[in-house]
């Protein structure tokens, strides 16, 4: 008897940690910082614009998902527009993203900035997508880009 009370409110204790949570769209999943809300939320567009005036800026900002490390889900790419993604990485490596969350919609919390992606780091991204070594010997230069290094929440739809 003691047993299934355990078992019980081991079970119902797992329920009422869930990330999930209903909205009129259908379930969406919190991940990081468990207040983050849809308040505030910017474009992809409003973001480069703000960019423009500003080194950095905390911000909300809503996109799909194009690509999320396969190791482990510990960073990924959200398009802004039609030709600018963004890298988001997480907090202190503190939460991650599902494998299979490519083509979602994300809203990601953090303070946004135009990078420089050094090579050492484009490398570790082609070997966490499984590139081939001929893709990762090809990187010889850094690149330019729209970034979120320290990501504190992020809502999935």
């Amino acid at each position: 008897k003691m047993k299934r009370i355990v078992l019980l409110s081991v079970v119902l204790f797992a329920i009422s940690c869930t990330n999930s949570q209903k909205t009129e769209e259908g379930v969406s999943q919190k991940y990081g910082d468990q207040n983050i809300t849809e308040e505030g939320v910017i474009t992809g567009e409003e973001l480069m614009a703000l960019l423009e005036k500003k080194d950095s800026a905390q911000v909300k900002v809503a996109g799909k998902i194009n690509a999320v490390c396969q190791k482990k889900g510990c960073w990924m790419y959200i398009d802004l527009d039609e030709s600018n993604e963004m890298l988001v990485r997480f907090m202190d490596y503190g939460f991650f993203m599902p494998l299979d969350a490519s083509g979602s919609t994300a809203i990601v919390e953090g303070i946004a900035k135009v990078d420089t992606l050094s090579v050492a780091w484009l490398k570790h991204q082609l070997e966490d997508a499984n590139a081939s070594q001929e893709e990762i010997d090809a990187v010889t230069e850094p690149e330019i880009s729209y970034s979120i290094e320290e990501a504190t929440g992020v809502i999935l739809k």
